[in-house]
């Protein structure tokens, strides 16, 4: 396998704590899409793999899955408003979320970029969101790259975001690595030709569920660079 010379990652559930940040968005939602209907917000939050009494979420679900618009035309179907109106409640239901990061990710990165990686960033959320939980957490100095499905590269897992990262890096796609928590993400790295597909446990995906489609699992990113140096990657 070649030396990398990029590592692109998915955000929630690999770079953020899933469950923390997103029960929170999601519970935050279905309350004002059906307020005073308890039977409603169940129903709402199960359409999209949440469930409401435990504060989990089912693998591959489309919040856990898809793009910020597929989940709101899917809310849509369900109640007596429009995609274009979810998608505002939804945005608001963003401001002052509880950002749990994974862990020490300046550790993580910095170790990344002093062995002369370049980072990214390809989300299935929001690009501007995405930017301002990177300025939350006070690691955005550490990317050059950041995409959601709404920045013109479609959603993953189609390989049009991990491309987009390979032609800003200007490589051969098998110098890039893919690290997500969903296969999603390993499936839209492996069809854009990434060189390394990695797998995060910090998802609601298990090891089970990822393992056929990575070619290396972690507990999260932060055994990423020991991983990648004894495998002789950086």
């Amino acid at each position: 396998m070649e030396k990398l010379q990029g590592i692109l990652f998915d955000k929630d559930g690999t770079i953020l704590s899933f469950n923390e940040v997103w029960g929170t968005w999601c519970e935050r939602v279905v309350r004002q899409l059906a307020p005073d209907n308890t039977e409603l917000q169940r129903r709402l939050s199960q359409a999209v793999g949440f469930n409401l009494d435990t504060q989990s979420f089912k693998s591959g679900g489309a919040v856990v899955s898809a793009s910020a618009d597929e989940t709101n035309a899917i809310w849509a179907e369900m109640v007596d408003l429009s995609a274009a109106q979810i998608e505002q409640i939804g945005l608001s239901a963003v401001d002052n979320l509880p950002l749990a990061p994974v862990t020490d990710l300046n550790n993580v990165f910095t170790e990344l970029k002093s062995a002369g990686l370049t980072l990214g960033v390809a989300t299935n959320d929001y690009e501007a969101v995405a930017h301002q939980h990177l300025e939350a957490l006070s690691v955005s100095r550490y990317f050059d790259f950041v995409c959601g499905f709404d920045s013109g590269f479609g959603s993953k897992p189609a390989p049009g975001m991990i491309e987009a990262f390979i032609d800003h890096m200007q490589c051969p796609s098998n110098h890039i690595a893919m690290v997500g928590d969903s296969t999603h993400d390993l499936h839209a790295g492996s069809a854009a030709g990434a060189g390394l597909l990695v797998a995060v446990l910090t998802g609601p995906a298990s090891a089970e569920d990822l393992a056929n489609d990575a070619h290396l699992v972690l507990p999260d990113i932060s055994a990423l660079p020991d991983a990648l140096q004894q495998r002789g990657l950086i």
